[in-house]
């Protein structure tokens, strides 16, 4: 029922012009400058290869040696990630300095960039007391945190039909006017008895309702993380990375471009960073 749904409401989107919608964050942080950045096919040419890569969440050592066993380390292979750059992880400033300093990575803003950059200006606060797991965005440099808040929420491909996100999107929903709560937060979508919203609802549970990957019908095929319950995840015009490196599991990428497309790629975690809640965020 929940997919004729999704069909008929992409069908009716392509049919009536949306207004671009202006959002204010609700963790009260800077959004970035542009929300969803496209890369052209003259910027994709300079590359071999492209690689995109699973929720790093501050595992440098295994960023390092998944570049390592994909043969990706230098600039010949674009590295695109998925967001979740830190946080949780032990190595969190070597990874920003990693890819913020380099010309073949970029990344999109996941959950837990945006909770780093929500404790760093809190702690511009002089009474406020950063939780210990938390100490060491003290050490988070002012570049680092202008670095995150200028993440995009996407990155579109469109000469490979294909687009980055953190958490997800609602499918029948014109991008412009995607929630930016829900493409870094989303797992499930909700089918609502009215028709409001376009009738589906995205929701951060993922008892409810059904994966939004399952039910997304392109016409773009979307990387994405942040859910590490459900591991690798294989649609048809979606794939999940996040594998869960942080929890003692693995770091993933996929090269989308290239002599290795639809190649996979794999690391174990060396050890566990984080211990997993039963609803994994």
């Amino acid at each position: 029922m929940v997919s004729l749904a999704v069909c008929f409401l992409h069908s009716i989107n392509r049919l009536i012009p949306k207004p671009t919608r202006r959002y204010l964050h609700y963790y009260n942080i800077p959004l970035p400058q542009v929300l969803h950045r496209q890369l052209d096919s003259s910027f994709l040419e300079q590359f071999e290869e492209i690689l995109v890569i699973g929720d790093i969440h501050g595992c440098f050592e295994e960023l390092v040696a998944l570049l390592d066993e994909a043969n990706a380390v230098g600039d010949n292979v674009l590295k695109l990630f998925v967001g979740d750059l830190v946080n949780k992880g032990p190595k969190n400033i070597e990874v920003l300095d990693l890819v913020r300093d380099s010309k073949s990575m970029l990344a999109v803003r996941g959950n837990h960039d945006e909770v780093v950059l929500k404790e760093y200006f809190n702690a511009q606060i002089s009474d406020y007391q950063l939780k210990e797991k938390n100490l060491w965005i003290k050490s988070l440099s002012d570049e680092n945190a202008r670095f995150l808040t200028e993440l995009p929420y996407t990155i579109s491909l469109p000469s490979l039909n294909a687009i980055i996100v953190h958490a997800g999107l609602v499918p029948g929903v014109p991008l412009e006017i995607n929630d930016p709560t829900n493409m870094v937060r989303m797992r499930n979508i909700i089918m609502t008895d009215y028709f409001w919203e376009e009738g589906l609802i995205a929701s951060e549970n993922p008892s409810k309702g059904e994966p939004w990957a399952q039910l997304w019908g392109g016409p773009e095929h979307v990387y994405f993380g942040h859910d590490a319950k459900r591991m690798l995840q294989k649609h048809f015009r979606a794939t999940g990375l996040d594998t869960g490196c942080v929890y003692g599991n693995w770091l993933t990428g996929v090269f989308i471009s290239g002599p290795r497309k639809g190649e996979f790629v794999q690391v174990h975690a060396k050890e566990v960073y984080s211990k997993p809640k039963s609803k994994v965020d």
